[in-house]
């Protein structure tokens, strides 16, 4: 059943992809990709790379200050390794969050600590999207001219209240246990426990509300510095739009990837091209912006797969040795 649905999500992306593709015309496609190839487009091609790493090392920090408070004590630069390696499996797995459970596993391998390595990387999901939203509605005020429906605006300030009231909710005791007593009763394959665990991850932390606020801080820097890194993109593919309306298009897109699809392959395309194109940008600029948007995240996250084969081969030695012992 698992398998169908992931065909079925395949088949809607690479649909939706090919159509989009064809209606841009791939040779405009290819024609916007060429501007790369003068000095100016390969010079902010590398402040985009730089940029991106920049948001990785902000998000390492984030999930340090996490885990640090769960007494799991790991170094940035390691933290920055698990965050490449989930980057390098996110290119394979059928879905936008295959990463974080390779993160989760490498941490929960290292630390023996489920809950922390669970929650530590669901908050820092959950405190990117409202990152992600703050930053959508910040910029709606700016752009809001461009449509002629608020809908996007309520959504985005509807989401982003539900998930602070969600936070609210379980750092105070009272409101904390009756969500536990309620979500008890959901006993189908587990789902009532497993919300019920992080909860309690997340009601750890009630003594500690200021690290709400650092993290907070951190997600929207790492945002910021990935709309930075599309307006270098921008730049490097000639494509004439202004770098407030990326901090709308950036942040909304990046939503629309959680919607079913492969790795929001389509959907992500998509919304490129509906909101570049309220500012008047071309479809094949945009789909050229949309696809640089998966090239750089994947050039980067090289680093990660090599970084994965290293220690893998690293620990072999080790397994074999305690193999030795035993006999």
């Amino acid at each position: 059943m698992a398998y169908l649905k992931t065909a079925g999500k395949a088949v809607i992306s690479i649909g939706l992809l090919s159509y989009l593709v064809y209606i841009s015309d791939p040779r405009k496609i290819l024609q916007v990709f060429s501007n790369i190839s003068t000095a100016k487009g390969i010079f902010f091609l590398i402040m985009a790379v730089l940029l991106g790493i920049v948001s990785i090392l902000l998000m390492s920090i984030r999930w340090r200050i996490i885990l640090n408070h769960y007494n799991n004590s790991f170094t940035l630069k390691r933290l920055f390794g698990f965050y490449l390696i989930g980057l390098f499996f996110n290119n394979f797995l059928p879905t936008s969050i295959g990463g974080d459970m390779v993160r989760i596993y490498k941490v929960v391998g290292e630390s023996n600590d489920r809950t922390a390595g669970f929650a530590s990387v669901i908050i820092e999901r959950v405190l990117g999207i409202v990152a992600t939203l703050f930053l959508a509605i910040t910029s709606l005020y700016y752009v809001s001219h461009y449509f002629k429906t608020d809908r996007i605006l309520y959504t985005s300030v509807s989401l982003l209240l539900i998930i602070i009231s969600f936070f609210i909710l379980i750092t105070r005791q009272r409101p904390f246990e009756f969500l536990l007593r309620v979500f008890d009763k959901f006993t189908i394959f587990k789902i009532g426990e497993k919300i019920n665990k992080l909860m309690e991850a997340i009601h750890i932390l009630k003594e500690k509300r200021r690290i709400f606020i650092w993290m907070f801080v951190l997600s929207v820097l790492s945002q910021v510095a990935i709309v930075f890194m599309n307006y270098a993109v921008v730049i490097a593919l000639d494509i004439k739009v202004d770098l407030i309306y990326l901090f709308l298009v950036v942040p909304i897109t990046f939503l629309l990837t959680m919607l079913p699809s492969i790795n929001g392959v389509g959907i992500r395309d998509g919304g490129f091209i509906f909101l570049l194109g309220k500012v008047g940008i071309p479809g094949a600029a945009a789909i050229s912006l949309s696809f640089m948007n998966v090239i750089l995240p994947m050039f980067i996250s090289l680093w990660g797969g090599i970084l994965f084969f290293v220690q893998k081969k690293k620990s072999k030695p080790v397994e074999v040795q305690i193999e030795k012992t035993h006999i």
